[in-house]
């Protein structure tokens, strides 16, 4: 009778398991379910900062450093205003702006959150696509390899 009521436990444990696995597997997440609603409904902010347009790109490596973890996320940058809004300080000659969101850049780790992010907060969009450089494979030996019909001519002066 104890071995019965174990086996049936172990058999509702089983089942209660799988079926909680079924469940993980068909949750998605709701950000990802429906469409995006606009931010601008929500916020009451402006349409002057609502319909902007905003660039999603991968930011290039810095040149002075040999890290890659530039390479990894996504970024959306704001395009200037149509207007301008920009006039030249006296004092200093820089230019200034009236634009808060012009020094805003967000981060995201994929292209696809970015997107989603600027549909949801109703900006237009455009993404430019990474250029990734080619490196040739060379060898110093090359330098010293016959090829027929052209001479090199290295100048050590």
């Amino acid at each position: 009778m104890v071995q019965q009521q174990q086996q049936h436990r172990l058999l509702s444990d089983s089942a209660s398991s799988t079926s909680s696995k079924k469940m993980l597997k068909e949750v998605v997440h709701p950000a990802h379910q429906q469409e995006p609603l606009p931010s601008e409904v929500i916020s009451g902010a402006p349409s002057s900062l609502t319909k902007r347009t905003v660039r999603i790109y991968r930011p290039s490596n810095n040149p002075m450093q040999s890290g890659k973890n530039a390479n990894l996320k996504w970024r959306i940058d704001f395009d200037e205003l149509e207007k301008g809004h920009r006039w030249s300080n006296p004092l200093m000659g820089w230019q200034s702006t009236a634009d808060a969101m012009t020094p805003v850049r967000l981060d995201f780790t994929t292209k696809e959150d970015a997107i989603h992010f600027a549909e949801k907060q109703g900006w237009s969009h455009f993404v430019q696509e990474p250029n990734f450089r080619v490196i040739k494979p060379k060898s110093y030996k090359n330098n010293f390899v016959y090829r027929p019909g052209k001479l090199p001519i290295i100048q050590t002066k």
